[in-house]
């Protein structure tokens, strides 16, 4: 296969070839269930590491162009071609590419689903910074809501990154802690011991 696409900020065994790119692209849409933004999809070929912006954003545009992807939006949709591209195709990539870049997708799609069902603000207060917590609920109420004070920004940024990577166990374990359930605040605390996924 001709290397005709840029290299920069590829891993080894990443894809050099933009036949290959496109048809890594049809088959993340393929396979990912998820609906995928342009950006959203781009940002994923590129944390994979698999493919260089450039050339991500290049293919991307040559598949609208060719009818094999359309845009609802800014949601990316397959077409019939691009699904026949990916599963005739896909045995064309490595699976080690092909698993890659999947995993990476989801992971970039729960990140996502993440920070909309929750969010962090971070304010500076009389002597070092408030951090807001929430965990959304519809328009007009959160679910929860906690405010704590920290000493500095690096404190409140730690707290952040904390609270946004398992909001769900937060949660849980404050209705447990709360409501006085001790079977449930059992679970909680045993899940925090257990690795993310």
């Amino acid at each position: 296969m001709e290397n005709d696409a840029l290299d920069a900020g590829i891993r080894p065994g990443g894809l050099r070839s933009k036949q290959d790119i496109k048809i890594l692209i049809c088959y993340i849409l393929e396979k990912c269930a998820a609906r995928l933004s342009r950006q959203s999809l781009e940002r994923a070929l590129i944390n994979s590491q698999l493919v260089n912006y450039f050339e991500a954003s290049d293919c991307l545009s040559d598949l609208i162009k060719l009818h094999n992807i359309e845009l609802d939006g800014e949601i990316c949709l397959l077409t019939d071609s691009g699904r026949e591209i990916a599963q005739r195709l896909e045995d064309d990539l490595p699976p080690s590419v092909r698993q890659r870049a999947v995993a990476t997708t989801l992971e970039l799609c729960e990140t996502e689903r993440r920070l909309r069902e929750n969010k962090v603000e971070i304010s500076n207060s009389g002597s070092g910074c408030e951090v807001r917590c929430r965990v959304l609920g519809d328009k007009t109420d959160d679910l929860l809501s906690i405010v704590l004070n920290v000493a500095d920004r690096d404190q409140a940024k730690v707290i952040e990154k904390n609270f946004l990577k398992r909001p769900e166990l937060i949660y849980s374990t404050v209705i447990a802690l709360l409501t006085g359930n001790q079977d449930f605040a059992k679970d909680a605390l045993k899940a925090m011991e257990e690795p993310q996924q």
